[in-house]
């Protein structure tokens, strides 16, 4: 049985569930597993997909049609979605809030995650996708209700960077 969502993971969830999301989007991922639980108590059903531009073109065509999604993705897959983003959803214009469970820094034993965690934000700085990083509990709502509001309000993609001193996957610091 997975362990029950931690408070942040409760906040970020709640913080989408408030902003009237209607679709969340994800790649599994250990450090998202509780925020995806949350959602899923909190009634809105999020669906799991194979690939990061996979997320990024669903996001795409809820938000095209009206609608408003959140992508889940561990850092490490941003790669695979920067043309999807760049090509589609910054120059048509889709505020597409973007939750990126951090890899590769403070406390990784995985030296196959350490180039992207080195590279995410210049990546996003490179599409111009702001980018705000969050370490502390308590800052987990409102962080994510900025990033959301931002996101939604003026139609350009932004990121929450979910550092590994949140807790909640495989490291232990």
């Amino acid at each position: 049985m997975p362990a029950a969502p931690l408070g942040w993971q409760r906040a970020i969830a709640q913080a989408i569930l408030d902003a009237g999301v209607e679709a969340a989007v994800y790649v599994p991922d250990a450090r998202l597993r509780g925020i995806v639980a949350a959602l899923a108590e909190g009634g809105l059903g999020p669906r799991a997909l194979t690939r990061e531009e996979e997320c990024v073109g669903y996001a795409a065509g809820y938000v095209a049609a009206g609608g408003r999604a959140v992508v889940l993705m561990q850092c490490s897959g941003l790669g695979n979605s920067l043309n999807a983003l760049g090509s589609f959803a910054i120059p048509y214009a889709l505020g597409i809030p973007l939750i990126l469970s951090m890899r590769g820094t403070h406390g990784e034993t995985n030296p196959s995650q350490v180039p992207m965690g080195r590279a995410t934000v210049g990546l996003l700085d490179s599409l111009a996708i702001q980018s705000f990083s969050l370490a502390a509990e308590e800052q987990a709502g409102p962080t994510t209700t900025g990033v959301l509001q931002l996101s939604f309000e003026t139609g350009v993609p932004a990121a929450l960077i979910l550092e590994p001193q949140l807790g909640g996957q495989r490291e232990s610091v």
